[in-house]
C-alpha cells in the first residue's frame, strides 16, 4: 500500500505526543508499506510554501514551509496556496490511502482536494482544532470553553499570538467566528463528510465530537500505540529525596504554573521538583517561561532540565519517582500518561478530560482538581510524609497499545476503507 500521512510537524524538528506517535506508526507501517508524510515546517530561509522534499529515517518526507508570512485569518483554516502545493504531492505520491493527524497550519481543503481522487481519508483527533483555532478549548481566563462555535474567539486567539501586526486582521475574524453556529456546523459538516473514518485515542474526546457533529457511526475509540521497545529497562536510580517530575511543553494549558505554586508550599528539602519541557516561541502568554523561572525562583529545590530526545525517555523517569501532570485543559490521551504506566511511575494527575480513562484513582496514580495548586500540594505532601503509599500502586501495563499491535490494527482499517 501507498500510505500518505499529513500532520503540522513531525521529527525531527518537533517531538511532541502527536507528531512522536505519527512518526512511530509510519515507522512501524514502513516495514510492509510505502510511507510519504507531509507536514509543515517553518524556515525563513526558503521560500514562502516551498516544497522541501527529502527522506527522514527511511521515510519519504514532503515539508511545506508556511512561517506564516502574508498570514490572514482566511487562512487559518482553509489556505489555497497550500492546497495547490499539496496536489502537486498527490499527483507524485499517489498514494492507496491518506492518514491525517492534524491540519494546523495547513488547510481543511486538503480534505476536498484528496475526496476529488476517490482516496479514502482516516483522521485521527489528537486534540480540539476541529473546533477551536487553538486547539484546546480553554479561553484566556483558564477555563474551559464549554461553547464553541457560539465564542468569540478572537480574544483567545489574539492572546495566543506573539504578532501585533495581526491584531487587526484578527478582528474580523472576530465577527466571522461570532456568528451562529449554523453556519460553522455547516462548514463542519463538509469536512466531517469528506473524511471517512475519524479515530478518536480517548473515549471522552470521541463524545465531544459526535456532541459536535460528527456521526457516532464514523468515529471510533482506538487508542494510540507505543514503542515498547524502549521501555525494557525502566527501572528507577536511588534517591535520598523524592522526586517529583513534569514533562511536557511550556505553555500554560500544560500547567506547569500550578506544580510550581504547589511546590512552592513544601517546606524543607525532602523533595526536588525535575521540570523536562521546551517553551514555543508563541505560548499564550509571551513570556510563559520567563514567569515560570520567576516563579521557581529562589527555590534551590526546583530543577528545570530541558528538552531530551524522546528514544531516551525511559532513562528520564528513572530520575523520577513520581510523576505530576497539572494539565488544565480537557485532555485526549496524553503520552506522557502512557510512558509513566509502561515505567511504574506513580502520577498525580489533574482529573480532566481523558485523563481518568489512564489514571485510575488510588490504584495506578491520584487525582486532583484541574488547577487547584493546594488540593495538588495535599497530595504532594501526602507522599513526603508516607511514601510507602506508592508502594501499594498497581500497575497494568496491558492498558498501553504496542506500536506493533497498532500498526495491524490500522492496517485492517485502511483496507476496510479500501475495499468500501
Amino acid at each position: 500500500m501507498k500510505i500518505l500521512q499529513v500532520i503540522h510537524c513531525f521529527p525531527p524538528e518537533s517531538m511532541t505526543g502527536s507528531e512522536i506517535y505519527a512518526y512511530n506508526l509510519a515507522k512501524e507501517l514502513s516495514k510492509r508499506h510505502e510511507i510519504s508524510v507531509f507536514y509543515r515546517v517553518n524556515n525563513p530561509k526558503y521560500k514562502e510554501y516551498e516544497i522541501i522534499k527529502g527522506t527522514y529515517d527511511g521515510l519519504y518526507v514532503y515539508k511545506i514551509n508556511n512561517t506564516l508570512r502574508g498570514y490572514n485569518t482566511e487562512k487559518i483554516y482553509k489556505n489555497k496556496d497550500i492546497e495547490s502545493k499539496f496536489i502537486e504531492i498527490l499527483e507524485e505520491v499517489k498514494p492507496d490511502i491518506v492518514h491525517i493527524h492534524h491540519l494546523l497550519f495547513l488547510s481543511t481543503g486538503i480534505i476536498s482536494e484528496i475526496k476529488k481522487r476517490h482516496i479514502p481519508i482516516i483522521f485521527t483527533l489528537h486534540d480540539y482544532w476541529m473546533l477551536c483555532p487553538k486547539g484546546q478549548l480553554l479561553r484566556n481566563n483558564m477555563r474551559v470553553c464549554k461553547n464553541p462555535l457560539n465564542s468569540n474567539c478572537f480574544y483567545c486567539l489574539a492572546m495566543s499570538l506573539n504578532i501585533k501586526s495581526l491584531f487587526k486582521r484578527l478582528h474580523n475574524f472576530s465577527f466571522r467566528f461570532n456568528k451562529p453556529s449554523e453556519k460553522g456546523s455547516v462548514k463542519l459538516r463538509g469536512i466531517y463528510d469528506g473524511v471517512d473514518l475519524f479515530i478518536s485515542p480517548s473515549r471522552f474526546l470521541r463524545d465531544k465530537f459526535i456532541k459536535f457533529g460528527i456521526p457516532s457511526e464514523k468515529i471510533i475509540h482506538s487508542d494510540n500505540g507505543l514503542n515498547l521497545s524502549l521501555f525494557k529497562d525502566a527501572g528507577k536510580t536511588k534517591s535520598d529525596k523524592i522526586r517529583f517530575g513534569f514533562i511536557g511543553t511550556f505553555i500554560p494549558s500544560k500547567g506547569v504554573h500550578v506544580i510550581i505554586r504547589a511546590f512552592n508550599s513544601i517546606k524543607g528539602n525532602r523533595a526536588v521538583l525535575k521540570i523536562y519541557g521546551k517553551s514555543p516561541v508563541n505560548n499564550g502568554f509571551f513570556d510563559y517561561f520567563h514567569r515560570m523561572n520567576m516563579l521557581a525562583a529562589g527555590n534551590k529545590n526546583i530543577k528545570f532540565m530541558g528538552m531530551f530526545d524522546n528514544n531516551q525517555v525511559a532513562s528520564v523517569f528513572k530520575e523520577i519517582d513520581v510523576l505530576i501532570f497539572p494539565s488544565i485543559w480537557e485532555e485526549n490521551s496524553p503520552l506522557v500518561l502512557h510512558e509513566a504506566i509502561l515505567t511504574k511511575t506513580p502520577v498525580l494527575a489533574s482529573d480532566i478530560g481523558g485523563v481518568p480513562e489512564l489514571i485510575k484513582n488510588g490504584e495506578n496514580g491520584f487525582l486532583f482538581n484541574p488547577g487547584d495548586y493546594r488540593n495538588l500540594y495535599r497530595g504532594m505532601m501526602d507522599i513526603i510524609e508516607s511514601p510507602s503509599i506508592v508502594k501499594g500502586i498497581r500497575y497494568n501495563n496491558s492498558i498501553i497499545k504496542n506500536i506493533v499491535d497498532n500498526g495491524v490494527e490500522m492496517e485492517d482499517m485502511y483496507v476496510k476503507e479500501l475495499n468500501k
